[in-house]
């Protein structure tokens, strides 16, 4: 699941500050294309493995401590999210995953 966001920036090919669709996988940039002049610059494929895998650990490792304190934060909310979090987890990491993959 890509997620593209919007932002001012400056654009190394056009020179001027325009808008950049940036695309991310998971929490790793994967592109940015300037809107203006169309030039995409994207990363390599085996850094954004490397990356993503680093990232997955870490995302891992914390997800106790995430929870915890979401359920201190806010603990009837928390409880009725849960299953359907737990149930969409799955396939959020596969699209990262296949995300990360065709790159």
């Amino acid at each position: 699941m890509n997620e593209e966001v919007t932002a001012e920036l400056h654009c190394s090919h056009c020179d001027h500050e325009t808008i950049h669709t940036l695309v991310y996988a998971g929490r790793l940039l994967v592109s940015t294309t300037c809107q203006t002049c169309k030039t995409q610059i994207k990363h390599e494929a085996i850094d954004l493995r490397l990356h993503y895998l680093k990232d997955l650990e870490h995302r891992i490792s914390t997800k106790p401590f995430r929870l915890w304190r979401r359920f201190w934060s806010a603990p009837v909310s928390s409880m009725i999210s849960l299953p359907r979090n737990i149930m969409l987890q799955p396939k959020k990491i596969w699209s990262e995953i296949k995300a990360i993959l065709n790159k």
